[in-house]
């Protein structure tokens, strides 16, 4: 099913307003309807409870004669008349506080004694429709205390039938909704009715609107409302003429623009320009003005173009080679050299008009023309004979005309220009083509000098690393020959002063009196001091045994370390670049096992904390050059660090992690003398140094050669005295050197921290 009708009517204005009549119509009728029909109610119930009032008066005249003698029967008689007389009376009752009750109803009286509803708990009058089970049925039930002689004696009960009430509520409500549906359907049709009447007005001007948007701008509003709607109209009317107007103009326009775009020179179509326009916006005459300067530096102008209606004379011959003081308008010149619009006005007598001005003329305006910020002429139109005022949109399109005038004008000039430049440019390109050709061979031949410094440069500085490793084996291998040299000292002094020479005097002794030897070693000073002498110098020989012993195993252990630092070097002094699957543990272990005697000379005591890094491809010699490099500066920086104030537990922390997917760092902090801000910017700088000796290479190299492996080098330092962490990170893969990092590795450096660039 197809909505779209029912919407766009819903829609609509029309059906707006007839709804809304209709609503305030139909909230009228309810609010009647919700206050009447509760009040025609209740005035019912009040007539109930005025008639039961009445019959109670009247049993309350018999009942206080009963009271007296008891005797009933009177007060039964003159019920049954009530009832006999009125079929509106269903019951009445009379009942004593004791309870004992006189009900009288149509199928007879009787005497009974009752509580609960018939003796109630207060003593008002109350009268309401409710079910009875005396009678059984619904009815209006009325109340009332009967007090005699200041005794409260009892109630009087009186119950009505409520048909008649029904029947007329009934009657209420069915004329009430009848009356509801003929105010309904009726307002609804008038309604209707005024919404329309109010709306063809709107309806018939938005055909005219529907019209002039399709394009046809002579549609025209015939509205005779004689309220705001024909006004309205009247408006549109003057919107839609004006609009016509503009359009012309647009079009002028338009038709303007594209003979000035199509054409290399604008003076073939300036006067076409002018009779569109002209023709357009109505006016008597267009014109085109160009400046020039005269010899004494003045400001001339002459006609160049001119378009004119019918019956309008010509004024081209007349306007040559003027200056405007003559024709005392100077100040005109000066607007329109400021780039603003001249509208002037001129008075119905001629002998106002200045002189050699058309004495027809009504209306002039003359706007500039604009070259380069420069002003270059003006186009000016007239309106003669009848004045009218021109139109903003008209003094607009006068503004466009001027502007495109002074483009096209513009570009022409431009072109020439460019011409005249580019036959220029083509000689100066000729001539400076020599020029460029010798340059280029210059920059060939110190492209190719600065390339052969390069890989010198990379030459030296791959030697000045091997040089720095060999330096730093050298330097282990010495501090090891001192001790093998102090341990082969205490060897050979032991030897030299050894008593071993004592034995064979002993032993000379012994074979001189080897005849009779027991009784030498018993009966002789002598023999008797032999034993005694042996046993000391057993005793003293094996304490020198003892001490050659562990010098000897000392020596031992250093020629091995030496076997251990040249058999390392050994294994790295291979060829630079040759990329190797090795565990990281190894290759820092072997960083340390060269330089540890150093550090144990000093004092220097090494953490480890190692994570589970999987076997990486390195370049194991390029990395262990860093390493080695890190950990002679660490030990450097722990040498110094006595200076700066009290000794300290000299330490250098190593730690290996993972701080991106894919990738491995090494860490070597230590708690040396640090470093300062100014010194972290340029730690990495070739030549820079702290210390008297250092010649400022090994850090750099290290840097690039990070860089070259796709990692990077970096440096922290809290400041002096607070020691130093370098960082060395490194792909696990060279393959993939730039694996996704989680968002901590992207986080921008602290600001101690720089890396090697």
């Amino acid at each position: 099913m197809n909505l779209q009708p029912i919407t766009r009517l819903a829609r609509g204005i029309r059906f707006r307003i007839a709804a809304t009549c209709w609503f305030v119509t139909l909230l009228a009728l309810g609010l009647y309807l919700a206050v009447n029909l509760p009040q025609q109610q209740k005035d019912l119930l009040d007539a109930l409870a005025s008639k039961a009032k009445g019959v109670s008066s009247s049993l309350q005249e018999v009942t206080a004669g009963a009271a007296l003698s008891e005797d009933y029967s009177s007060v039964v008689d003159h019920c049954i008349n009530i009832l006999s007389g009125d079929d509106a009376i269903d019951y009445l009752v009379i009942t004593r506080t004791d309870g004992f009750s006189v009900v009288v109803h149509r199928d007879g009286w009787r005497t009974e004694t009752l509580g609960g509803f018939w003796r109630p708990g207060t003593r008002d009058i109350t009268g309401g429709i409710g079910h009875v089970p005396l009678v059984g049925k619904r009815v209006y039930s009325y109340t009332r205390p009967f007090d005699y002689a200041s005794v409260q004696w009892g109630w009087i009960h009186v119950g009505l039938s409520t048909v008649a009430f029904d029947s007329s509520v009934s009657d209420v409500y069915r004329r009430s909704a009848m009356l509801a549906v003929l105010a309904a359907a009726l307002s609804l049709l008038v309604a209707f009715y005024q919404a329309r009447r109010l709306v063809s007005p709107i309806v018939n001007l938005q055909g005219v609107v529907s019209q002039v948007a399709s394009g046809d701008l002579s549609a025209r509003a015939d509205i005779r409302s004689g309220d705001e709607v024909e006004a309205l109209g009247q408006a549109f009317n003057s919107m839609a003429a004006t609009i016509g107007e503009r359009n012309q103009i647009l079009q002028s326009l338009r038709v303007a623009g594209q003979l000035l775009l199509s054409t290399e020179d604008w003076t073939t179509v300036a006067a076409r320009v002018l009779a569109e326009v002209g023709r357009a916006s109505a006016v008597s005459r267009a014109y085109l003005f160009e400046n020039h300067t005269a010899a004494d530096g003045a400001i001339l102008s002459s006609e160049r173009f001119e378009w004119v209606a019918p019956g309008v004379p010509s004024t081209l011959a007349r306007w040559q080679n003027f200056r405007w003081a003559d024709f005392g308008v100077a100040e005109w010149s000066q607007r329109l050299a400021a780039g603003k619009q001249v509208v002037a006005t001129f008075p119905s007598d001629s002998h106002l008009v200045p002189a050699g001005f058309d004495s027809s003329i009504q209306l002039m305006i003359s706007t500039p023309i604009l070259v380069g910020g420069d002003w270059w002429g003006w186009a000016g139109f007239d309106l003669c004979g009848s004045r009218r005022e021109l139109s903003a949109a008209e003094r607009d399109s006068f503004q466009a005309v001027a502007d495109m005038l002074g483009a096209a004008i513009s570009r022409q000039i431009a072109k020439q220009a460019l011409l005249h430049a580019n036959e220029n440019l083509e000689r100066r390109v000729l001539e400076r083509t020599s020029e460029l050709e010798e340059q280029v061979r210059a920059r060939e031949t110190a492209n190719r000098q600065l390339a052969e410094a390069q890989q010198r440069l990379m030459d030296l500085s791959r030697q000045a690393g091997m040089a720095e490793v060999a330096t730093g084996v050298l330097h282990n291998v010495g501090n090891v020959l001192n001790s093998v040299n102090v341990s082969a000292t205490v060897v050979a002094n032991k030897i030299r002063e050894s008593r071993v020479g004592n034995l064979n005097q002993v032993a000379a002794l012994l074979r001189e009196n080897a005849a009779d030897l027991p009784a030498f070693l018993t009966a002789d000073p002598k023999g008797q001091r032999v034993i005694e002498y042996i046993g000391r110098l057993g005793a003293h020989l094996e304490s020198e045994r003892e001490i050659m012993l562990r010098e000897l195993e000392l020596l031992t252990g250093h020629i091995g370390h030496i076997k251990e630092i040249v058999a390392t070097q050994q294994n790295y002094a291979k060829v630079s670049g040759l990329i190797e699957v090795i565990p990281l543990p190894d290759l820092i272990e072997d960083a340390l096992r060269i330089v540890a005697p150093g550090l144990e000379r000093h004092g220097i005591h090494v953490e480890r904390h190692f994570a589970q890094i999987p076997p990486a491809s390195v370049d194991k010699h390029s990395v262990l050059q860093i390493l080695l490099n890190l950990l002679r500066n660490a030990k450097q920086a722990l040498d110094d660090s006595h200076l700066n104030g009290a000794p300290r537990r000299k330490l250098v922390h190593i730690t290996l992690a993972s701080p991106a997917p894919g990738r491995f760092a090494i860490q070597v902090r230590d708690n040396g003398v640090g470093l300062s801000p100014e010194n972290l910017l340029k730690i990495f700088s070739h030549g820079f140094t702290t210390r008297r000796d250092g010649h400022g290479f090994g850090l750099h190299s290290g840097a690039n050669a990070a860089r070259r492996m796709g990692g990077s080098l970096s440096v922290a330092s809290d400041g002096p005295g607070l020691g130093a962490v370098f960082t060395l990170e490194l792909p696990i893969d060279p393959r993939n050197p730039n694996p996704a990092s989680d968002p901590k590795a992207e986080q921008e450096p602290s600001n101690h921290e720089y890396a090697a660039q």
